[in-house]
């Protein structure tokens, strides 16, 4: 993963949510970002296409909420998916369940 790939992500997201947000605040917010994804114990092993899957389930499943282009938002977003990355891998590991049938399940986890 490289902040580029993370500016791409912030850009498409900007666009889905209906913002137009200038570059050089998209870098700031990809710089950022991606330092807290190397950083931060919680969300640090996401591979990029969780941390695609984690933008593009926040933008769509937003109940009613308005949604930010901001740093908190994104690391939301991020903490909701590795929940249910944490309870597909649960449900494999202790419940015996089949990997292939979780839609979240880590496809690197695979046999």
């Amino acid at each position: 993963m490289k902040v580029e790939d993370i500016y791409d992500l912030i850009a498409k997201t900007s666009i889905e949510l209906g913002y137009n947000t200038d570059g050089k605040t998209m870098a700031a917010l990809a710089k950022i970002f991606y330092e807290d994804l190397q950083i931060d114990r919680r969300i640090k092993r996401m591979t990029l296409e969780q941390v695609q899957m984690a933008f593009r389930l926040g933008v769509r499943n937003t109940k009613g909420k308005q949604q930010f282009l901001n740093i908190t938002t994104f690391t939301w977003w991020c903490f909701q998916h590795k929940q249910r990355i944490n309870e597909a891998i649960y449900e494999v590991e202790t419940l015996n369940k089949n990997p292939n049938e979780l839609e979240y399940y880590p496809k690197n986890l695979l046999k």
